[in-house]
């Protein structure tokens, strides 16, 4: 049984139905805000958690999380008065380096009531307050440590599970887009969004850290780059007398070297918000993906009923695959004299589509394989008006899957 101490924090759970009112200062109370849930399980890809021993970043892992954990004392006490967040904080950890910048509250009260974690949320912030009560944001995702264990199991809802969390410890609970509890736990009274599992990457442009799906964030970062340069420009423009003799100060050459460098940085972040967006990670790509590995999983199946899926990739699946079928006709004509083993991705698909298209077919019956592996009991017909028969003509069934059937 593999065991992994995760020391980094993950977000995963959502905020809660609550009682929300106003203190006398203006602050905002949330009490009874659901924080999590259990017995539970949650997916995450292995990259969430900076690399699992025999897995891809894009594999998706399904990780159970039990009340007995969820709910332990231990738990529930280290979560009691901790900071609450704008977004989870950098390294998703509250320190004295990220407190002052990201905390925008506390929680208190914390406790169990049935199946959820449940506490009451403290909102100082202005801003924050006001997009809560105009809806516009309302989850909540937990930040936390915890033990990951790999051990196979099902949960007690029948859903089948890869790991396990143990030993759960509270760091910071941070208000998101979308948390992974779902719609049982959020703040106010809307319906969640039914996209409740967002993979985002954090980067920092200037000091403002932002998720790569965060286009408000983006415009941020850029802006202060242009008000700065165009500042910059501004003073470069003045002028500066010595004696009877005037200079422009962008004829300094310290000022000069900044305004170059800011120019260069701005261009950097402008191509790098271009690269960002074109291949930032969305619900839609997501589904796709998971959808096209489906159905090379469910045709893999159908050549090799006992191909191992699990922990391999598209390609090491349809490699497998199609290795049991190694000695039929289809895959000599395709591959020639290459092994499957040091065939190319683009050889292994097609040899793989072409199984997938004639499987069940195969046989006398199939005239594709008919002419790939010939015939023993029969002799090739002779050509119409007495011309000569294939085997006159130079008959290669080796070359034959090329011609017109």
């Amino acid at each position: 049984m593999k065991r992994y101490l995760l020391h980094l924090k993950l977000g995963d759970f959502a905020p809660a139905q609550s009682t929300r009112t106003l203190t006398p200062e203006g602050f905002l109370l949330c009490k009874d805000a659901r924080l999590g849930k259990a017995p539970q399980v949650r997916q995450y890809y292995a990259g969430e958690f900076n690399g699992i021993e025999g897995y891809t970043p894009d594999q998706v892992i399904n990780v159970y999380s039990s009340a007995e954990e969820l709910f332990r004392p231990e738990t529930i006490q280290s979560y009691q008065g901790v900071d609450v967040t704008d977004n989870h904080p950098p390294g998703n950890t509250v320190n004295a380096a990220t407190w002052k910048t990201h905390s925008i509250g506390t929680l208190s009260n914390v406790r169990q009531e049935g199946d959820f974690l449940v506490g009451d949320l403290l909102i100082k912030d202005n801003d924050v307050i006001n997009q809560i009560q105009s809806q516009e944001r309302l989850e909540l995702s937990l930040g936390y440590g915890a033990e990951l264990y790999f051990v196979s199991g099902t949960a007690p809802d029948g859903t089948p599970y890869q790991a396990e969390f143990k030993n759960f410890y509270g760091d910071h609970i941070a208000l998101v887009k979308y948390g992974r509890c779902g719609g049982d736990c959020r703040i106010g009274d809307q319906n969640p969004n039914p996209n409740n599992m967002e993979k985002t990457m954090q980067i920092i442009v200037n000091g403002i850290p932002f998720d790569v799906a965060d286009n408000s964030a983006l415009a941020a970062a850029l802006k202060k780059d242009q008000d700065l340069l165009v500042s910059l420009q501004q003073a470069a423009d003045a002028k500066i007398k010595i004696g009877d003799q005037e200079f422009s100060v962008s004829e300094l050459t310290a000022v000069q070297a900044v305004i170059d460098k800011v120019v260069a940085d701005s261009k950097a972040n402008a191509e790098k918000v271009t690269t960002l967006e074109a291949n930032q990670v969305t619900p839609e790509k997501l589904e796709a993906l998971a959808n096209e590995r489906a159905a090379v999983i469910t045709d893999a199946k159908k050549l090799n009923a006992s191909v191992k899926t699990e922990g391999c990739s598209c390609e090491q699946i349809k490699r497998e695959a199609i290795t049991a079928k190694a000695g039929d006709a289809i895959v000599g004509a395709i591959l020639g004299t290459v092994a499957i083993g040091d065939a190319k991705p683009e050889q292994v698909d097609m040899v793989f589509r072409a199984l997938v298209a004639t499987n069940g077919t195969q046989g006398t019956s199939n005239p594709l394989n008919t002419i790939l592996t010939g015939d023993s009991t029969a002799t090739p017909p002779a050509g119409g008006n007495g011309s000569p028969s294939p085997q006159d003509q130079g008959y290669d069934k080796t070359t034959a899957w090329k011609k017109d059937i």
